[in-house]
């Protein structure tokens, strides 16, 4: 009966410390980047903000959208997908759900399949 007790009380401990640890670290890892206000006009001064950002290899990152046209964040360049992440569609002030980054170190370009001069590059390292 006393390993019994001493095991599960072992477990709860571990489950309880993985638990905690767990929790902190994809909060840490999240990325937002915004869709300016604006970017469906190819003479706006910004599109993606900020236009390049840094995320770790399988972490996510969402987009929010405070435009007011729909918009994607695809990975490509030259207006060609190139399937590494897609958003799909994001309506006017809403956000794509959390999109995982490749797990291999490099320069991600992205474009919007809607208005392809709106560009912007995620960098995984």
């Amino acid at each position: 009966g006393v390993v019994i007790i001493l095991l599960s009380m072992s477990i709860t401990i571990a489950m309880t410390s993985a638990a905690q640890y767990s929790s902190a670290s994809p909060a840490a890892s999240a990325t937002t980047v915004t869709i300016a206000k604006g970017a469906q006009n190819s003479n706006n001064k910004e599109f993606y903000v900020p236009p390049q950002s840094a995320a770790k290899p399988g972490s996510t990152i969402t987009w929010k959208n405070e435009d007011s046209a729909i918009h994607t964040a695809t990975s490509g360049k030259d207006a060609t997908p190139d399937g590494k992440f897609d958003t799909s569609l994001i309506s006017p002030g809403q956000s794509s759900k959390p999109i995982t980054m490749p797990n291999e170190p490099g320069e991600y370009s992205y474009f919007c399949t809607l208005h392809p001069w709106m560009t912007g590059i995620v960098a995984v390292k």
